[in-house]
């Protein structure tokens, strides 16, 4: 497996800087100490394996011209389908130049596999986009499993086998599989072990590359140990090999571009689907709820509440003499006032509580794990709330006016300017054991409010009297009214 560590973005700056600067030293100490003991210990291989080898021969020289030719080509013709795949990566890059190192690997001595893997590397290197200890920790990891393959293959070719029997045959194809197989497990150990030790939070199979990965890998070696085996034949094989490498290459970039865009129409997909169902359960003018959602979510609120034996709090809120606000000044300054109302309950509301409108200047407000005592005071801090609005509109000719709330009951008829509300509550389960019954509740209770001068809040079930508050201050009543020509 020619599997490469990812850095998750793109950078165009120089991979060389001062020493002191190197990135490597920004991780972990465990990384690092397991970095450099990798690339220390490929030194002292190196060193075993170069002394040791013979000197390749005239044939193995012609070898590794014709895969070193097929290499620089396939590179040069699959390059930016090989660096978009690289750059999707979300684990180890697995990199299909793993037919080529593993052909070397069966077919040519140590020493000519070194050079057709610096080669490689030399070649990626202007493309690589990556940091520095990364790509030599890649190229590294490469070139262990590499002499690790080539070690077994080597075993395999002084295996005695004086008569070709059946039994020489299958241990020789057992040996390259064998090959095989510590040339890709040895690479992906390395590079999962560094991806985890640089990554302490991820789980380490996840470094070791999907399903799919994996199953890439394994037809990547076959197809290295074929070709492999087909240069021992004759030097040119790697050659025939060009031209399906490269159609490979160019379907799996085909493929993975239609992944992306399946995803992607999957994302927009369910982003419809969510935007259509909030649009669907929620009041335009408000933000809130509407009557459908509503049904739903307090519906919710409720049974839960129900299962854990906690009361709920209804709250029904009607906007006084709100259609003398739209008569006097036009739906644009009544569409404003409800547009501050439903910012006012959003504000003055807990998560887990439901505000929605209902229809009209009414709301409907579900408190969860709320009795009636805290019910009451939340609906008196909403009250007030309105109370104290100033809403800075247009009226019917586009004049921009304000609209003031009322703190307090007013002794006759309000001004037309003047914002309050009046409010019902009911609790469940005293007054039902359902949303519906306690709306019908609150909503008593709201009408008795109305018929006791408004600008109050009123508990269905019990017979309080209205608290009659002061007239309003002398400044609120001469107040002027703000307008001018837009």
């Amino acid at each position: 497996m020619s599997s490469s560590l990812t850095d998750g973005r793109r950078t165009s700056t120089t991979m060389w800087k001062r020493f002191g600067d190197w990135e490597l030293w920004r991780l972990p100490r465990k990384a690092v100490a397991y970095l450099l003991t990798v690339e220390l210990s490929l030194l002292v291989v190196l060193a075993v394996v170069l002394t040791n080898s013979p000197l390749p021969s005239k044939l193995d020289l012609l070898r590794a011209v014709g895969l070193s030719l097929a290499m620089v080509v396939h590179l040069v013709a699959v390059r930016r389908a090989e660096e978009s795949r690289r750059d999707a990566a979300q684990g180890p890059h697995i990199m299909l130049t793993s037919v080529w190192t593993f052909a070397a690997v069966v077919a040519l001595p140590a020493t000519l596999t070194v050079a057709q893997i610096l080669l490689l590397r030399l070649i990626t290197l202007q493309i690589a986009r990556r940091s520095p200890h990364r790509y030599v920790f890649t190229s590294v990891s490469m070139l262990i499993s590499a002499l690790a393959g080539a070690g077994v293959v080597w075993w395999a070719t002084t295996w005695p086998h004086a008569h070709h029997d059946w039994y020489t045959d299958v241990t020789f194809f057992a040996l390259i599989v064998l090959a095989g197989a510590v040339y890709g497990a040895l690479q992906a150990v390395l590079v999962g072990f560094a991806m985890k030790l640089t990554l302490p939070e991820r789980p380490f199979l996840s470094t070791l590359g999907s399903r799919a990965d994996n199953l890439l890998d394994l037809i990547t070696l076959a197809g290295g140990a074929i070709i492999g085996l087909l240069m021992v034949m004759h030097w040119a094989a790697p050659l025939l090999a060009l031209l399906p490498m490269i159609a490979v290459n160019r379907m799996l970039d085909e493929a993975r571009q239609r992944q992306e865009h399946m995803e992607r129409l999957l994302r927009e997909q369910r982003q419809a689907h969510q935007q259509l169902t909030q649009d669907a359960h929620t009041d335009f003018r408000t933000g809130l709820l509407n009557t459908n959602g509503l049904a739903e979510y307090a519906n919710r609120v409720v049974e839960r509440c129900m299962t854990d034996s906690q009361p709920v709090t209804i709250l029904v809120i009607d906007l006084d003499f709100f259609k003398r606000i739209n008569d006097t000044w036009g739906h644009p300054a009544g569409n404003a006032v409800l547009a501050e109302v439903g910012r006012i309950l959003r504000e003055k509301l807990r998560p887990g509580d439901v505000a929605a409108r209902d229809g009209g200047e009414e709301f409907v407000v579900a408190l969860a794990d709320t009795g009636l005592a805290q019910g009451v005071a939340i609906a008196e801090r909403i009250r007030e709330a309105i109370g104290e609005l100033a809403v800075l509109t247009t009226d019917k000719h586009r004049n921009v006016v304000t609209l003031y709330g009322r703190e307090l009951t007013e002794v006759g008829e309000p001004d037309t300017r003047a914002i309050s509300s009046s409010i019902g509550v009911a609790v469940i389960p005293d007054n039902g054991d359902s949303l519906a019954a306690a709306q019908h509740s609150a909503d008593a209770a709201l009408y008795k409010a109305k018929e006791n001068g408004r600008n109050q809040v009123r508990v269905a079930g019990l017979d309080i009297p209205p608290r009659l508050l002061p007239a309003p201050r002398h400044d609120e009543i001469t107040k002027p009214i703000s307008t001018r020509t837009a």
